[in-house]
């Protein structure tokens, strides 16, 4: 089951990614549903045999430059927990994210991680039709110059686009 969040997610979500050794502190999902108020974010939680199983988010006005001047919606922030993976439910977030995103803009865009374990992540955006949209790598929202040298985290992504 997909549906939007409501704050009495926030604290099943907790729970789940600690014990999935993943911390993701509840300031970070009240913060998407204070955005989601305000008409500017909308997260949807994903359930398996009624246990909480992930999220993602689509945001209206993107941090990320590109998109941001040519008002892409940008989704952002899927996560699924590591015993509901290969269950098709990154997928069904995927395609409530886009549906909403399609509201809005015949252009979806999103950020990937580099690192190993983003390689998933990777992968199904490129069967999907994510393409890199060729202003290279980018730190924190930032575009990196060649020769710098910055950190190999979660901030460190390239961003794709799709049209639909």
């Amino acid at each position: 089951m997909i549906r939007l969040a409501k704050p009495s997610d926030i604290p099943l979500l907790v729970k789940a990614f600690k014990l999935a050794n993943w911390e993701k502190p509840a300031e970070i999902f009240e913060q998407y549903l204070q955005e989601q108020i305000a008409n500017t974010r909308k997260m949807w939680v994903a359930f398996f045999d009624e246990q909480i199983a992930g999220y993602v988010t689509l945001k209206f006005n993107s941090e990320y430059k590109s998109f941001a001047e040519a008002n892409i919606p940008e989704i952002s922030d899927l996560n699924i927990l590591p015993q509901y993976r290969n269950k098709g439910l990154g997928t069904s977030l995927l395609n409530q994210a886009e549906t909403e995103a399609k509201k809005h803009s015949k252009i979806i865009g999103l950020g990937v991680g580099l690192y190993k374990d983003y390689g998933a992540a990777q992968k199904l955006y490129i069967k999907r039709g994510y393409i890199p949209d060729g202003n290279g790598v980018t730190y924190n929202y930032q575009n990196v110059a060649p020769g710098s040298q910055v950190n190999l985290d979660d901030d460190l992504n390239v961003f794709d686009n799709i049209f639909r």
